[in-house]
């Protein structure tokens, strides 16, 4: 119902309106919380805090989107160049988070800077894939 609700009313979290309707505000939700999901799934084979780092992601998510991503979106040319600087820097915070002691599990492994930037590049993905899906 969720899904199919948004697609009706053509809402694009690359043109988020926050004031244009609950449709827009469903899709990022939507987007943001399946990125994270799979990011904070990805990131239990470091052995991660689970509670701490889903909410950290998830704030952090949202602070990216509408501090970085949306100001490069007008700025660039090119959606796909917004896309990638956006990659860029959630790898950069998922590796940051990684080094806090509040979101390491008892047998804590090193969360390298290649698997930081492979598992923001799948969440980053599978978000871009939900709000596809969901605008139609």
């Amino acid at each position: 119902m969720v899904l199919f609700s948004t697609k009706v009313a053509f809402a694009n979290p690359v043109v988020f309106d926050p004031i244009g309707g609950i449709s827009s505000v469903m899709v990022l939700g939507s987007a943001v919380t399946v990125e994270v999901c799979l990011v904070t799934l990805l990131l239990l084979f470091f052995d991660m805090s689970v509670k701490p780092l889903f909410f950290a992601l998830f704030f952090g998510n949202l602070v990216l989107y509408f501090v970085a991503f949306l100001p490069l979106l007008h700025s660039l040319p090119s959606l796909w160049m917004a896309e990638a600087l956006i990659v860029a820097a959630d790898g950069i915070m998922i590796k940051v988070v990684s080094l806090c002691e509040i979101f390491q599990g008892m047998d804590f492994k090193e969360l390298k800077w290649k698997y930081a930037f492979l598992i923001s590049m799948l969440g980053n993905s599978i978000s871009y894939y939900v709000g596809a899906v969901m605008i139609g």
